[in-house]
């Protein structure tokens, strides 16, 4: 199976594939669709808006795409930062590892994110002992 789509700056995993992934940080970016590029494209501060479709302000998440060991964004909206946010405050409490996929709810696909249990836990460190004591 081709994935590709997996591993690409801007990944759109289908639903049942997910995407480990490590947060880096959240910007708040201007974007719009060019109609000469056939593409959403960044909007600077000192850029001209007029050529530009749909210009909206969404939140790009910017993280470690552990498939494929670069950077990439994933553009959320509110309600997905949201969610975001709550599982990745679980994350800061319980560990474990961030996953990025995205669900269908109604005609919409978006962008989900879940805790995987990394289960590597130490229960206790092991101490120090010599060979011959083990034997």
């Amino acid at each position: 199976m081709d994935e590709y789509h997996l591993i690409k700056q801007f990944s759109k995993p289908g639903e049942g594939e997910y995407v480990p992934i490590t947060f880096i940080e959240f910007k708040r970016k201007l974007v719009g669709w060019s109609p000469e590029l056939k593409r959403s494209v960044y909007i600077g501060s000192d850029e001209d808006t007029a050529k530009l479709k749909r210009v909206r302000e969404i939140n790009l998440l910017i993280a470690i795409n552990h498939l494929s060991g670069k950077t990439s964004s994933i553009e959320l909206t509110d309600e997905e930062r949201a969610q975001f946010e709550e599982v990745y405050n679980s994350f800061l409490e319980n560990g474990g590892q961030l996953m990025y996929t995205r669900r269908k709810t109604g005609a919409k696909t978006v962008s989900f994110f879940e805790l995987k249990d990394s289960g590597r836990r130490v229960s206790e460190v092991p101490g120090k002992s010599l060979l011959s004591e083990r034997i």
